[in-house]
C-alpha cells in the first residue's frame, strides 16, 4: 500500500465512466492518503455536472479536487501540475484504460525510478492492437527517437513521477492538447531523470477508439518537429 498519492485526470466528455472511475479508485485500497485532481475542460457532455455530484458524494471519504480549463488534455495537465499536494504523482485517464496495473507495476519495482511510464509498446502488455494502430506507433517511435533523441516506445500511455520532477518542468510545458506527454516526458528526459517504462493490461479502450491514425498522426509529427526545433 502506498502512503500517499496524487492523481491527475483530465476530464472531457467522460461523463459516461467517471463516477465508475472515482468508485475504483476510492475502493482499491492502494493508498493511505489519496487526493485526485480532476480538470474538466470544456466537456460538452454531463461531465461537470456529473463530476459535481461524485464530489458531494465523496465529501467526507475522497479528496476530491475539481478544476476548469479551456479544452485539451495538455490544458488540463498544465492547470492540475502546481496545485499537486503528495510526493507521488500518477497522470491517467479519466477511464483508468489501465485500470492500477501501471502504478501496480511502478510499486512492485519498489519506486526505484524517478519517472514510470504505462507503455502499451512494452513486450509484456496486455493489448489487442490493430494493424493501424501498430504502423503509426511505430513510426512515431522512430520519429522521436531520432529527432527528440527519445528510447521510449510509447511516451503516450499513463505516467507515474514524483511530484517534484513534474513542478521542475511545469513551466517549460506549452502544449494544449494530446501531444503533452511526449513534451513532459522530453522535458524530463532532457533533465536526465531516471525514466523507465512498465507494462500494463489495456482494461479499457474508451481513449483509443477517438484516435485517428492518419490525422492524429499528421499532428504528432507537426509537434515533434516544432519540440524538436525549439530544443
Amino acid at each position: 500500500m502506498l502512503k500517499e498519492i496524487s492523481i491527475i485526470l483530465p476530464l472531457h466528455n467522460k461523463g459516461h465512466i467517471i463516477e465508475k472511475t472515482i468508485d475504483q479508485i476510492y475502493s482499491s485500497g492502494l493508498f493511505e492518503k489519496c487526493e485526485v485532481i480532476v480538470v474538466e475542460n470544456e466537456s460538452t457532455d454531463d461531465s461537470l455536472r456529473k463530476i459535481k455530484k461524485i464530489q458531494k458524494q465523496f465529501l467526507t471519504k475522497l479528496d476530491i479536487k475539481l478544476l476548469k480549463t479551456k479544452k485539451g488534455k495538455g490544458n488540463a495537465i498544465r492547470k492540475a501540475i502546481p496545485v499537486v499536494k503528495y510526493n507521488l504523482c500518477w497522470i491517467t485517464g479519466a477511464d483508468l484504460p489501465f485500470g492500477f496495473t501501471d502504478l501496480e507495476g511502478a510499486v512492485n519495482d519498489k519506486l526505484s525510478f524517478d519517472v514510470y511510464l504505462g507503455s502499451k509498446s512494452h513486450k509484456e502488455s496486455k493489448i489487442n492492437r490493430k494493424l493501424s494502430r501498430r504502423i503509426y506507433s511505430s513510426v512515431f517511435f522512430w520519429t522521436r527517437r531520432v529527432l527528440l533523441k527519445l528510447k521510449y516506445k510509447d511516451t503516450h500511455g499513463s505516467l507515474i513521477a514524483k511530484s517534484s520532477c513534474l513542478k521542475k518542468i511545469s513551466n517549460t510545458l506549452e502544449q494544449e492538447g494530446f501531444f503533452i506527454d511526449t513534451e513532459i516526458v522530453f522535458q524530463l528526459n532532457k533533465l536526465n531523470f531516471s525514466i523507465v517504462e512498465v507494462p500494463i493490461t489495456l482494461i479499457n479502450d474508451d481513449n483509443l477508439t477517438t484516435v485517428k491514425p492518419f490525422r492524429d498522426g499528421m499532428k504528432m509529427l507537426y509537434h515533434t518537429f516544432n519540440l524538436a526545433f525549439k530544443k
